[in-house]
């Protein structure tokens, strides 16, 4: 939302908390004459509706009211797994689709009674998260006795990967509420995985129902030809794969997320790139598709640039990414190309790199342990676990340290599980400092630079 990192941003968990003057995707649509309204779980602090005076429309005949986000609770009170099969209406993601197709019938109308002024409309579906709610419609979607599992291998922690890399998070429980221990090295029974699996799909398949519904609207209103539409989720999702549950760590199946842009005239075909991306990309990208001024000082790239099919690139060096330079006319637009993406998330309650990890949720930054890092190239995935300097708010980038290395050649993002079971560290060397240096450089000396900068 606000295209910064945490290392730059200072914000880490869930008990600290966004600068007011802060700058984020509605709030620049806002500034430069859109009618924005939020829905749901967009941001996570204030039930979503952090800042919502400053970034939505909430007051007005224009204005909407933020629709703040809650939580299901099947098991009550329980945020574990589990089958949550319940009506529509006990559900908060069927009153947040409805809600959300009022607000687009109402930022339609206002629009076309002021002559096609613009409007920036954002819902944040809770589901897929635990605990799996759905109604019945959705679980019949899903033979619980077909549901895929993990091979064998890939139901416990790789070979030689540390067990800092790895954390017990999930609650896995049935809908009665009996839960079922699993670590590392001991996975759940594969009954009680295709429960959860089945439970999780099927709560996937309701989001994609409320987007559909949305969409919907969009063409009823006579606005899909004119509309940008942006998909994507926070986190992916570990359904038992290296004994692992839920999401919380550097492991590919909880960073990648899927990510889904629709521009009218440049996507109509259903365009698909290669191209490594992130979600602070999300932000200057969005504005230069929709024609806004550039967000300044965040850490996201612009890659309007991959949108433009139809017009030959100069591709040019720009330090350790690319770059493609179009030429739009007179205007010179420099889209910056990825050589590689990166992630980092810490470890709580953690005496060393042989022991398994604790969330750091409502943990003070200056408490944190280890801060994991990780880059990912097409080829690779490289994560480096470092102390962390509760005083500085930053890693120790020289001393003792834990590594992982994994091979992703040939990964088309179709198979999950497979590519992070033995960790290469002993192997390839030659990778390894080839992007324990990419990570210095982008973690450490950039947010280095940045205080430099800001200081002077």
């Amino acid at each position: 939302m606000t295209g910064l990192r945490p290392d730059k941003h200072k914000v880490f968990n869930f008990i600290d908390s966004n600068p007011v003057d802060t700058q984020a995707i509605p709030g620049h649509f806002r500034d430069h004459g859109y009618l924005t309204l939020g829905l749901g779980k967009t941001f996570h602090e204030h039930g979503g509706s952090w800042n919502a005076d400053r970034y939505f429309n909430t007051t007005g005949r224009a204005g909407r009211p933020y629709y703040q986000y809650k939580a299901n609770e099947c098991p009550i009170g329980n945020e574990g797994g589990g089958q949550c099969i319940s009506p529509d209406e006990e559900i908060y993601d069927y009153h947040l689709r409805t809600e959300t197709i009022e607000y687009l019938q109402h930022a339609a109308e206002w629009s076309r009674e002021e002559n096609g002024k613009p409007f920036f409309l954002m819902a944040g579906f809770r589901d897929p998260h635990a605990p799996w709610a759905a109604p019945k419609r959705m679980y019949d979607l899903y033979d619980e006795d077909s549901i895929d599992l993990p091979p064998p291998a890939s139901k416990t922690l790789g070979k030689d990967t540390p067990l800092i890399a790895w954390s017990a998070q999930l609650n896995v429980c049935l809908a009665n509420g009996t839960s079922f221990p699993y670590s590392y090295d001991e996975p759940v029974s594969d009954k009680v995985m295709r429960n959860q699996r089945r439970a999780y799909y099927s709560s996937v398949s309701y989001v994609d129902e409320h987007i559909g519904a949305i969409l919907d609207t969009l063409d009823e209103e006579g606005l899909t030809n004119s509309t940008i539409v942006v998909f994507h989720s926070d986190h992916g999702y570990s359904l038992g794969e290296y004994g692992y549950w839920e999401k919380k760590s550097n492991f590919d199946l909880t960073i990648r997320v899927p990510l889904i842009i629709s521009v009218p005239g440049k996507t109509d075909h259903g365009s698909v790139t290669s191209e490594l991306v992130e979600l602070t990309d999300i932000f200057p990208t969005l504005s230069s598709l929709a024609g806004l001024p550039p967000p300044t000082d965040i850490d996201g790239f612009d890659l309007s640039g991959l949108f433009d099919t139809s017009m030959e690139a100069l591709r040019v060096s720009v330090g350790d990414e690319k770059s493609n330079v179009h030429i739009r006319g007179a205007r010179q637009v420099v889209t910056q190309r990825r050589d590689a993406a990166f992630h980092q998330f810490p470890a709580c309650n953690t005496p060393s790199f042989n022991s398994t990890r604790r969330q750091c949720n409502y943990t003070p930054a200056s408490d944190f342990n280890f801060m994991g890092y990780s880059i990912r190239t097409k080829e690779w995935r490289y994560t480096l676990w470092l102390p962390w300097d509760g005083e500085l708010l930053e890693a120790k980038w020289e001393g003792d340290y834990a590594d992982e290395l994994y091979d992703h050649k040939g990964d088309d993002s179709s198979e999950f599980g497979k590519y992070e079971l033995i960790n290469l560290v002993a192997e390839r060397q030659d990778v390894v400092q080839e992007l324990k240096t990419k990570l210095k450089s982008h973690f450490f000396q950039k947010v280095r630079d940045e205080y430099s900068r800001v200081d002077l």
